[in-house]
């Protein structure tokens, strides 16, 4: 739908990132609007776990851009597709960074309704430690009353692979727990390197997503924590109702799994969401995992530049 490509701001003297609607994709009336609304999505949050947006525009020729921060580093699909399987607290860790921002989403209305590892990006704070950022709130949705909805109910928005059952089946009628439900299906490819429903034709994916029985974690992990493997089974819950209500309640459900620089974000998300903070100070190091896993290393500076879309990543 968009690409992204660097730029240099000469008054600021700093690079930047340059996203632009695609010449094909204007032809939608509803394309321009849909932009200006992840604009405005990405805006409202202050996250650090959100790509900042600085400025949006109109081109010559009636196209809408928007200017964001340039970010360095690698999507998180991508680290597990170079890197295999990620070591269980990078991965809880990493997915704990992205609930930061998807609770202030919650706080003001908006579901992000495209979650997956290419939305999560991985760059590095200025003292080198890890921080996750969440991408493409392109096809956001805000919830409530009078607010409009720009997506037709028979469109295929998202990515089929980690969509909710709810939202394959009605895109109106989904709430925030279809991305819990897609956060659930992420951490999951990041332990694993592969998804707990696969299919060969989008209708039979369709067909698993409704009505199959997912694949266990552990049979693609068999080192990982029988406890975990059910904290992200209850995530990805066909019936959203025995899902975790809130991204606090699957932050404080991860806190045993998560290493120390985790905790602060795992109390915030918490207090954000309403839901009692876990006892960190008690949970001295997470549980045991067995077994070897890949180094979950960040990746280089300038990494992202190979990707060919610096900064963030272009739209589906």
């Amino acid at each position: 739908m968009g690409i992204v490509v660097e730029a240099r701001h000469l008054a600021l003297e700093e690079r930047v990132a340059l996203k632009f609607l695609l010449p094909n994709v204007m032809a939608n009336p509803e394309a321009p609007e849909r932009f200006l609304r992840e604009a405005r999505a990405a805006a409202k949050i202050k996250s650090e776990h959100v790509a900042r947006v600085s400025d949006v525009g109109t081109l010559e020729s009636g196209a809408p851009y928007m200017v964001m921060e340039f970010l360095e580093g690698s999507d998180l699909s991508r680290l597990v597709h170079e890197k295999g399987p990620l070591p269980v607290p990078d991965a809880v860790d990493y997915l704990i960074q992205g609930c930061e921002a998807i609770a202030e989403a919650h706080s003001h209305g908006i579901v992000h309704r495209d979650l997956k590892p290419a939305n999560l990006f991985l760059t590095r704070r200025r003292d080198g430690s890890p921080l996750v950022k969440v991408l493409d709130f392109g096809i956001s949705k805000r919830m409530g009353p009078g607010v409009e909805n720009l997506t037709k109910t028979s469109a295929a928005m998202g990515s089929a692979l980690y969509m909710s059952p709810e939202q394959m089946q009605e895109t109106r009628a989904v709430d925030h727990r279809t991305d819990i439900y897609a956060l659930g299906v992420a951490l999951f490819e990041l332990l694993t390197g592969t998804l707990p429903f696969m299919a060969e034709t989008l209708p039979q994916l369709c067909a698993a997503i409704l009505t199959g029985t997912p694949r266990p974690l552990r049979q693609f992990r068999p080192d990982a924590p029988e406890q975990l493997a059910a904290v992200v089974a209850r995530a990805y819950e066909r019936d959203r109702a025995l899902r975790y209500q809130s991204v606090g309640e699957l932050v404080v459900a991860l806190a045993p799994y998560a290493p120390p620089r985790s905790y602060m974000v795992i109390e915030r998300v918490a207090r954000m969401c309403g839901v009692e903070p876990p006892a960190l100070a008690r949970i001295s190091s997470p549980p045991e995992v067995s077994g070897s896993s890949p180094p979950g290393a960040l990746p280089s500076a300038g990494a992202r530049a190979s990707q060919g879309v610096p900064g963030v990543s272009a739209m589906a």
